[in-house]
């Protein structure tokens, strides 16, 4: 099998040259390069014109050609570069793989291509890990909130023994998100994020007590407090307080008030891991609310309901004040709203021409 796969890859390498080769002695060679520049296939136009003797009727041309075809292939190339890096600032990683493997296919010696491809695993390999991560860190808060209801819970119900798997299988889903929690603050030792370290231990640590894990919360504080500058936290009880109000209107869909409350937690507090956690999802949650809103405002706008549109965007406005493409779309929708009163003021001031009787 490896053997017919080893000769399938060379079959392969070798038939690539041999195309551009039986090309290039096309007699109508410029017109196949056309319509290879039309659809970006730069390197196959390019390859076959390096294969071009000097016998052949159109080699001055075709060599013309080559330079400004070079061109294009070097502005094709900085284009996409441009657009997959915007893809990948986006977090949009399924778009920004389709427009590598389209811009590959094209381009396939590119090595700044090539480049942003690997970079482009790396970073997709890591933000999926990061999403794993907060996956372990939001069912723990979870777990923690409803360990004392768990309990009562397991002992109010009629039936003991299903009572008391329910408390099992509580104590097993623990036992296994304190693990992940583990392996996440080792992973972030390891790698430098000292915060996330400090996150998954502290969460760890409030399922199940350990010497060994304060111990290495310490130690990750002392550090952070060499980097910060900070104190070691603890989260204080107005925080914890604003906190637990922050998170509950948050999961009731208030956004806006979520974000008010969060305003009002310390600022020594909003250092705390925990704090940091519930940050990040309010974070998540604002960006998904503003981009499905100013979808929906689009849409009215597209229906000529100006005035909606702009009211649901300046409704979201609170919630990311600094968003451009948001301020541009109120801009937009406020300008033309302006545009129209201006004009309804201007034919309410026109007074309505006098008859006029015709004499013959």
């Amino acid at each position: 099998m490896k053997s017919f796969l080893f000769f399938f890859v060379l079959l392969n390498a070798l038939l690539l040259p041999g195309c551009a080769i039986i090309n290039s002695f096309d007699k109508d060679l410029d017109q196949q390069i056309d319509q290879w520049v039309k659809q970006h296939d730069y390197s196959k136009a390019l390859d076959t014109i390096s294969y071009v003797r000097k016998s052949h009727p159109q080699y001055k041309k075709l060599q013309k050609r080559k330079i400004k075809i070079e061109k294009k292939a070097q502005n094709f190339e900085k284009i996409k570069l441009r657009e997959i890096n915007a893809h990948i600032e986006a977090k949009d990683w399924q778009t920004a793989e389709k427009s590598l493997n389209y811009s590959l296919a094209k381009l396939p010696d590119s090595k700044k291509l090539q480049t942003t491809h690997r970079e482009f695993i790396k970073k997709r390999a890591q933000y999926l890990k990061s999403l794993y991560y907060q996956l372990y860190i939001n069912k723990a808060e979870w777990l923690v909130k409803n360990k004392d209801v768990q309990k009562e819970l397991s002992a109010t119900m009629p039936d003991e023994k299903a009572g008391k798997k329910a408390l099992q299988r509580h104590k097993q889903e623990t036992e296994q998100v304190y693990q992940q929690l583990v392996v996440c603050g080792i992973e972030g030792m390891n790698i430098g994020d000292l915060e996330l370290a400090e996150q998954c231990f502290l969460l760890a640590e409030e399922l199940k007590p350990s010497e060994a894990l304060r111990s290495s919360i310490s130690d990750i504080q002392r550090e952070l407090f060499k980097v910060e500058k900070r104190e070691t936290l603890v989260l204080s009880k107005k925080a914890r307080n604003l906190l637990n109000k922050a998170k509950s209107t948050m999961q009731s869909g208030d956004l806006k008030q979520s974000l008010k409350i969060y305003r009002k937690i310390p600022m020594l507090d909003k250092k705390h891991a925990l704090v940091r956690a519930f940050k990040q999802e309010l974070n998540v949650r604002i960006k998904d609310n503003v981009t499905t809103r100013v979808e929906m405002g689009r849409k009215l706008y597209s229906q000529g309901e100006i005035k909606q549109a702009l009211a649901i965007w300046n409704d979201i406005r609170e919630l990311d004040p600094n968003n451009e493409y948001l301020l541009s779309h109120i801009e937009r929708a406020q300008k033309v709203i302006d545009k129209l009163e201006q004009l309804k003021d201007q034919k309410t001031t026109i007074s309505p021409p006098a008859n006029r009787t015709s004499t013959k």
